[in-house]
């Protein structure tokens, strides 16, 4: 695993639009993207199983995928009309409560210079499976279960973007900008999510999928529970101003200054910060990964997935706000994975006793990895 920092190179703000609770704070490339397109891959069934390994499956329901589209250096992507892609076999598995569909791998090239890849659910898979095989030592405090299976399954709540309060109505309600390739997205202002594509012809096909992507359980609560979003107050600095000239040069400079206050301090836990970085695919010269922030507990913590080129240029992105209750739970397995799943060192690396630690086990859903003895202990103290 690789560490870096998250950036937003080769990409601009515009001035935010606020509807509600809802603040969206458009991207623009600084230039066009010729080389590389992104296509939506509709999926009609209710439920989605992707075989990530010979012992393990991801089961979601993802309503769409995305096609990556790449050309050599200097060429261009033709114009994507539409892309429909389906197993050889034509085969999905009917239950009588709805359809199955069986998918190979999160990342799967189906062309010479094509890729199919779930988003947002590529980076969910890898939050998932997080030192998922359990302890490598027999400890003599894990369950019998937990020594042959690992954490045996795992599983996380997500929202969809419609059942965000207001945000269907601000999506449609918001401008689109000339030359827009994303948009951050913040919900009383906290920042939700961030979503790059490679041009803007793609932004505009794919700006509609921003309700379909998942949002987590406190973005969710926050946009039921404030829908008025604080507003900004930059007023233009006219004071000296003779012309209309004059005028529209303070607004436009009031509106860099709103854009610049949106991307460096209302982002700051985000931008710039550490990473752990896991390569998902390599198409051509660019890099698909999929990434953690670094797990600080006084800050919000992201997971994402983000597609750049070798000189740092973002041209895919998404990420997920991690809650309170997922963050500890990844606080957890990393510290039991740095500690080789040994209790006594894990409780003091995270500054808690024995019994805390294991009533912190019983907290976060992985009551069932120990030994019930140890529980009862813990709860008699």
């Amino acid at each position: 695993m690789d560490f870096m920092t998250l950036s937003l190179t080769g990409l601009t703000a515009a001035p935010a639009q606020v509807c509600g609770g809802i603040r969206l704070v458009p991207l623009l490339r600084d230039k066009p993207c010729m080389d590389v397109r992104l296509e939506r891959q509709p999926f009609e069934a209710d439920l989605t199983v992707v075989q990530t390994s010979k012992k393990m499956a991801y089961w979601a329901f993802v309503p769409h995928g995305l096609v990556l589209h790449w050309a050599d250096s200097g060429e261009e992507v033709e114009a994507i009309q539409g892309s429909q892609l389906r197993r050889a076999d034509g085969k999905k598995a009917k239950f009588t409560w709805g359809k199955v569909q069986l998918l190979h791998r999160m990342a799967k090239r189906v062309d010479k210079k094509a890729l199919r890849f779930l988003p947002l659910h590529t980076t969910l898979e890898g939050f998932l499976a997080l030192h998922f095989g359990g302890p490598s030592l027999k400890w003599p405090e894990y369950s019998g279960f937990t020594l042959s299976h690992g954490l045996g399954s795992r599983s996380e709540w997500v929202h969809p973007g419609g059942s965000l309060y207001g945000f269907e109505g601000a999506l449609r309600t918001f401008e689109i900008h000339t030359g827009q390739v994303g948009v951050m997205i913040y919900v009383a202002g906290v920042l939700a999510s961030i979503s790059v594509f490679p041009s803007a012809q793609d932004y505009r096909r794919l700006h509609s999928t921003l309700l379909e992507d998942v949002y987590g359980e406190l973005i969710w609560q926050y946009a039921l529970m404030h829908p008025e979003a604080q507003r900004l107050e930059n007023a233009p600095r006219v004071e000296g101003a003779k012309t209309l000239a004059d005028l529209r040069g303070a607004l436009y400079q009031a509106r860099a200054e709103e854009a610049q206050f949106s991307l460096e301090v209302m982002s700051g836990d985000l931008i710039g910060r550490d990473l752990r970085l896991e390569t998902v695919y390599s198409p051509g010269d660019l890099r698909l990964e999929r990434f953690l922030t670094d797990l600080n507990p006084n800050l919000p913590n992201h997971i994402g997935e983000r597609l750049t080129r070798a000189d740092g240029e973002v041209l895919y992105l998404k990420t997920f706000l991690l809650s309170k209750v997922q963050l500890r739970r990844a606080r957890l397995l990393s510290s039991l994975a740095a500690q080789d799943w040994h209790l006594e060192s894990t409780a003091t690396t995270l500054k808690l006793s024995l019994q805390q630690l294991v009533l912190e086990f019983e907290t976060l859903g992985f009551g069932y990895l120990l030994k019930p003895h140890l529980l009862e202990a813990a709860h008699r103290r």
